[in-house]
């Protein structure tokens, strides 16, 4: 038996509105009950569908029985109505002011070309047209991840995972990775050699990114240098300092001769140009100087861009909750609600 496959995503399920509804004349249940149920049933379908979730998806977020939710969907179900409805009342409620709550909070500028993103995306074009090994290494806040996403999502044959302290090791790594490739293997032992030919292309033009590599342990790196070396694939590693200091400092081993010597371009920076403080700034709409300045104090600290951007959401909220428009007492009040350091 063939062990090896590659999955495919599910089609989205389609949610027909049932052609019938429950049983009005059973004794545990009123004309009322199933009226409510005939408007639950129109809520479900709008909300799932706009979610893209399944049956299976919903009982589950429900907290109800696959084949009870099923029941009670297609108007079969036997027992208390009432009891199901509130359920589903519920779970639908909860999803409405969720999305209400969500609507409130201003949202972050898109992707922006910055800078240090025009450099970020030069290192990841060389790694994935000439199938190199690349690290990239920045502080907190210079947008590497979000650049590297929107690499991803504009480029073809680009696979990005993000590496934990759960996904550290050797087995660990594959595993999240066969999970973003969408490699299914039935035998374990032949988990790399699966992934490394989904990842191998004739015209060696694919990228494989890996975020927060700072985790990955020093087998878990020379795993993804084997990739590079046999299966004619572009690596990039991102991550912070750590990264960095791996290949320049340390030296014992073989193993680091072979990863030091296979690193095509190193991009390094601690923290964000100003420039990029500034069009960040601008691009959430921001042209008061005094307000401009406040902000690029909070950018200049660690985490950058994510620091005004965080502060920037609360500001816009206590602008609109008092009515008023965007003004430094806003911005200042923001960052210190937030607490997380004295700005000078």
């Amino acid at each position: 038996m063939n062990d090896l496959g590659f999955s495919s995503r599910p089609k989205a399920e389609t949610w027909e509105r049932p052609i019938a509804g429950p049983d009005e004349t059973l004794g545990n249940r009123g004309a009322g009950d199933v009226a409510e149920w005939w408007r639950l049933i129109d809520r479900v379908i709008e909300t799932a569908g706009a979610m893209s979730l399944s049956k299976r998806d919903v009982a589950r977020k429900i907290g109800m029985a696959e084949g009870t939710f099923s029941q009670w969907f297609s108007g079969k179900y036997d027992g208390r109505l009432d009891t199901q409805n509130e359920k589903v009342s519920r779970w639908v409620n909860a999803i409405e002011e969720t999305q209400d709550l969500a609507g409130a909070i201003p949202t972050s500028p898109r992707f922006l070309k910055t800078r240090v993103s025009i450099d970020i995306i030069g290192t990841l074009t060389w790694a994935q047209k000439a199938t190199d090994l690349v690290t990239i290494t920045m502080g907190a806040g210079c947008g590497k991840t979000e650049t590297c996403r929107h690499y991803r999502d504009t480029r073809p044959n680009v696979f990005m995972a993000t590496m934990s302290p759960n996904t550290r090791t050797v087995h660990g790594m594959l595993t999240e990775l066969s999970d973003k490739l969408d490699v299914m293997v039935h035998n374990p032992a032949r988990l790399g050699s699966a992934i490394g030919r989904r990842l191998e292309r004739s015209d060696g033009d694919t990228l494989l990114i890996i975020d927060e590599a700072q985790n990955l342990v020093d087998d878990a790196i020379n795993q993804l240098r084997h990739f590079v070396d046999n299966h004619k694939c572009g690596v990039a590693l991102i991550g912070n300092d750590e990264i960095y200091g791996r290949f320049t400092k340390r030296k014992d081993g073989p193993s680091y001769a072979q990863l030091k010597s296979r690193v095509g371009r190193r991009l390094r920076m601690a923290k964000p140009p100003l420039e990029d403080l500034h069009a960040f700034i601008a691009a959430w709409g921001v042209t008061d100087p005094d307000c401009m300045k406040y902000l690029t104090g909070i950018g200049l600290k660690g985490g950058g861009l994510r620091q005004i951007d965080k502060t920037m959401k609360q500001a816009r909220m206590e602008a609109a909750g008092r009515d008023e428009p965007l003004d430094v007492k806003h911005i200042r009040l923001a960052w210190n609600k937030r607490d997380v350091e004295e700005i000078a």
